[in-house]
């Protein structure tokens, strides 16, 4: 410890310190690269989930655009100003357009996970965040839309049973009371039509348009990211 021992002593020492800073650095670096992997693969995993749910609900949308394309040319036909008793004798099922509606509602799993993901990350994934804000607002906006045309339905139905006896007959397919065809060539029949055909044709279609070009823009970069 005399002389030049001693500073060959601290030199050693400061070489010790030296390598356990540089070990423990190892370590903590080898452990971050090991969450961040972990993670990486859970918001893939996640992701996979998500885009399964995203699937099946571009598909319920796409069956639903079809279905309203194929009911579309029925509204216009019996909207026209020339509508006439024989018109709906000879299609009976126009009779039914105010009277019924096919909800949907977008699968709830994966957005699920994505939140719980979102919530738990110290990190922003932009992707993540443009899910949640394409899920949120279309999850809001349909369900407020179904649910203003099922109550339009609802009313159409209890204006019926209210004020017309045949309504009965009509729900089982016995069309001979001439009383119906005159309801339905009225003026208030064609203002409840044309009320139905706006929230169906100037709310519904359209936002279920902008859902698939929006879905079809999330479901290409989930399928980046979970290859890349």
């Amino acid at each position: 410890m005399k002389g030049k021992g001693i500073r060959k002593y601290l030199l050693y020492a400061i070489g010790e310190i030296i390598l356990v800073v540089i070990g423990i650095l190892i370590a903590v670096s080898i452990n971050n690269a090991n969450e961040v992997r972990k993670t990486k693969n859970h918001l893939k995993n996640v992701f996979v989930t998500y885009q399964e749910d995203l699937k099946l609900d571009t598909l319920k949308v796409h069956n639903a655009l079809q279905l309203l394309d194929t009911r579309k040319a029925m509204f216009d036909q019996f909207l026209s100003d020339t509508v006439t008793i024989d018109m709906y004798k000879d299609t009976p099922r126009a009779m039914g357009l105010v009277l019924s509606y096919n909800p949907f509602e977008l699968q709830q799993k994966g957005i699920r996970l994505l939140e719980k993901f979102e919530s738990s990350s110290t990190e922003t994934d932009s992707l993540v965040i443009q899910i949640l804000a394409h899920h949120n607002t279309f999850d809001v906006l349909l369900k407020e839309t179904h649910k203003r045309i099922g109550e339009d339905v609802t009313d159409n139905m209890d204006f019926l049973k209210y004020n017309h006896p045949w309504i009965g007959d009509l729900l089982f397919g016995r069309l001979e009371n001439p009383k119906m065809y005159e309801y339905f060539i009225s003026d208030t029949y064609h203002a409840r039509l044309a009320i139905h055909y706006m929230l169906v044709y100037g709310n519904l279609r359209p936002l279920l348009d902008q859902h698939l070009t929006s879905s079809r823009d999330i479901l290409g970069k989930i399928e980046n990211r979970i290859d890349g």
